[in-house]
């Protein structure tokens, strides 16, 4: 059996780079992530089985997600007839796309996450936040930086005991990872400058009743 040593899982990751988004968004490589790697490690004939496919099929997915790294071989394992065993599992328990970096790229990419955040904004009207349309883009300009900061300190985050991690309901997970990252959010003083201008400009909009 061989457990050489890899990064530990993160618990958030964030993709921007247009090629990765393409990979990972696939159907079925989206079900093997979503639905399987981010909870642990699998081989390809467990996930063959588990997704009723050809384990060629599964292992050529594998590979894509492997090439753009999303997925880590975690270790393997020889069985008693001598075969080795490949498990792979995802490098977070999340993925979220990352706002601004697609604002950066070429095309349809920029445009779909322009209008996303656009959209955000607007949408804050249904909590009573109604944001001109001539002031969207000062709103755009102070929130796409707040989410790349909640980003990339989120995305620091590394889970370091995935044998506890393992054991918890996925609604324990769940919260044990929001408490982090509101913790490290809180003890980072370039987020806290940032929300700080966002809430500023959010209460001068809100109408609490």
């Amino acid at each position: 059996m061989s457990n050489s040593r890899v990064e530990p899982m993160k618990d958030l990751e964030v993709i921007s780079d247009p090629r990765t988004i393409k990979v990972l968004f696939e159907p079925t490589r989206a079900a093997i992530m979503f639905k399987y790697l981010v909870n642990g490690a699998m081989t390809v004939k467990q996930l063959a089985d588990a997704l009723g496919k050809n384990p060629g099929t599964i292992l050529h997915h594998i590979d894509k997600l492997r090439e753009v790294g999303l997925v880590v071989q975690e270790r393997t394992e020889q069985t008693v007839t001598g075969i080795v065993q490949r498990y792979y599992r995802a490098t977070a328990r999340e993925y979220r796309l990352g706002i601004r970096g697609m604002m950066e790229a070429n095309g349809g990419v920029a445009d779909f996450a322009r209008e996303r955040l656009r959209s955000m904004i607007r949408g804050l009207a249904a909590y009573g936040v109604v944001i001109p349309e001539d002031e969207v883009g000062e709103a755009m300009e102070l929130l796409s930086p707040l989410l790349e900061r909640e980003n990339a300190v989120s995305s620091s985050i590394k889970i370091l005991n995935e044998e506890v991690y393992r054991s918890l309901p996925g609604a324990v997970r769940s919260d044990a990872s929001r408490i982090m990252r509101r913790f490290m959010l809180e003890e980072d003083s370039q987020y806290r400058g940032l929300r700080n201008k966002w809430h500023k400009f959010l209460k001068k909009h809100w109408r609490s009743s």
